[in-house]
């Protein structure tokens, strides 16, 4: 008696500014609109939820809400209410009685349900034999009525601006492909106007900083100056090779639809003894055609495929493992040829990556190698033979998923792979950034810079 005198809303629900809100939304409803359903609403509010970020959990609260409520609760001088006890929800859900009473609190603060409790705080509720609520305690969805077109307007606001960035993302894309191929190019002549590596990272740098912003006003800025810095390169090289005189080697040979000609097989230049080979399970081929690819597949590699993981996938899952291939062909051979140096550079033995190309596939071992190292450079694993071997018998067992573990590499590079990149670097725009790099590279090949 005496608490209760010290502590009157002892046991009551506590009437906050959250409360007043939705109660002040809830008195905006005075039933639905002709032909609108119920369902109508639930599936607006799920549709804005995502723009409006509301709780996964919240919004699936109020899915099992509407499961108890019927269309004529939500008819003019109606009040659309439901009455479950929260150790019902609790069992619904697979959550606790405590997990259900913060995610009603968290749908009132939203402004999404109020509630109207009885004088002994507990919930219930009657209908009449035609459905109708004679008397009710419980969960009020008036809110949600009240907000139906506020729904409607965010998903189809959320929508355009989905699309938006669809087609931003695409124009990023392209201006990224545009650089690496005049990088290419860049290299090829030996053009020393600007330094390739720098405008590589300045792409990359301005795809992580718009990936997953919504502030289109900013991806549209930094899209229009990548594709501005993309047309300026482009130029720049016409104008240096245009000026540029190609000198013609007289021990070519002329074009091959001359029937008097012969095509010239032999060459001079004799193939280095330290040049990179395999332990034997790599077969030769060509740069552009790879004949491990007619090979009978694995599971693990129908895995890969199934996923969509290919060399250029794998590139930008371990751009820093992949680095040598920047500007090489993404072929396979390629891959496996790194993979298989990088298991003897971090102590992976011989016999592991054999036993891996023979259970996997050459390309499935290859996957799994440099996943193995990159979790290792990561400190997520300490012996990488060991965990290569794991895969293996995973693989064995047809237990092992390389293609979702590829996956889990790519979302992770999106989120940090150019952190230590951007370490230190001013935020700014793209232009910024570019003119910075220019600089140093103009710096950098000055006469007295390495004085």
């Amino acid at each position: 008696m005496t608490a209760c005198a010290q502590r009157p809303g002892a046991g009551l629900r506590r009437f906050d500014q959250h409360n007043a809100a939705a109660l002040a939304v809830a008195d905006q409803f005075s039933g639905l609109e002709k032909d609108t359903t119920p369902a109508h609403v639930l599936s607006a509010m799920k549709r804005a939820a995502v723009y409006l970020g509301f709780p996964n959990r919240v919004v699936q609260v109020i899915d099992l809400m509407f499961s108890w409520s019927m269309p004529q609760d939500w008819r003019a001088g109606h009040i659309p209410t439901v009455w479950p006890r929260n150790d019902k929800l609790s069992h619904l859900l697979g959550i606790s009685v405590r997990q259900v009473q913060k995610i009603l609190n968290k749908a009132q603060e939203l402004g999404l349900v109020t509630f109207r409790d009885s004088p002994n705080g507990n919930r219930g509720g009657h209908r009449d034999r035609n459905g109708n609520i004679v008397w009710a305690y419980g969960i009020i969805l008036s809110p949600l009525g009240a907000r139906y077109r506020e729904f409607l307007e965010v998903a189809a606001r959320g929508a355009a601006e989905d699309k938006r960035i669809d087609e931003l993302a695409r124009r990023l894309a392209s201006a990224r492909r545009g650089i690496r191929s005049i990088a290419q190019t860049a290299l090829d002549v030996a053009y020393r106007g600007f330094r390739p590596e720098d405008e590589i990272a300045l792409a990359r740098m301005a795809a992580e900083r718009i990936r997953g912003s919504r502030d289109i006003p900013m991806i549209e800025a930094c899209v229009q100056q990548l594709e501005e810095r993309r047309r300026a390169l482009e130029t720049a090289l016409h104008e240096a090779l245009a000026g540029q005189t190609m000198p013609q080697n007289p021990n070519e040979n002329s074009w091959p639809d001359d029937p008097n000609d012969t095509l010239s097989t032999t060459t001079t230049q004799l193939q280095s003894a330290t040049a990179d080979h395999s332990s034997g399970l790599s077969i030769r081929s060509s740069e552009d055609y790879d004949v491990r690819l007619a090979q009978p597949q694995t599971e693990v590699e129908s895995d890969l495929e199934k996923h969509g993981v290919d060399p250029t996938f794998i590139r930008e899952a371990a751009p820093e493992l992949l680095q040598s291939l920047d500007y090489a062909p993404a072929t396979w051979g390629n891959v496996i040829a790194l993979a298989e140096r990088l298991s003897g550079q971090h102590r992976i033995a011989s016999s592991a990556w054999r036993e891996a190309c023979r259970v996997m596939g050459q390309r499935g071992a290859a996957a799994a190698v440099i996943a193995t190292v990159e979790k290792h450079r990561s400190g997520e694993v300490l012996q990488p033979g060991a965990y290569l071997r794991g895969m293996t018998k995973k693989a064995t067992n047809a237990e092992l998923r390389l293609g979702k573990t590829m996956f889990g590499l790519k979302d992770r590079t999106r989120s940090d792979g150019m952190r230590a990149l951007a370490a230190g670097a001013p935020e700014g725009s793209i232009g910024l950034i570019a003119n910075r790099l220019l600089r140093r590279a103009t710096e950098a090949r000055r006469p007295d810079a390495s004085r």
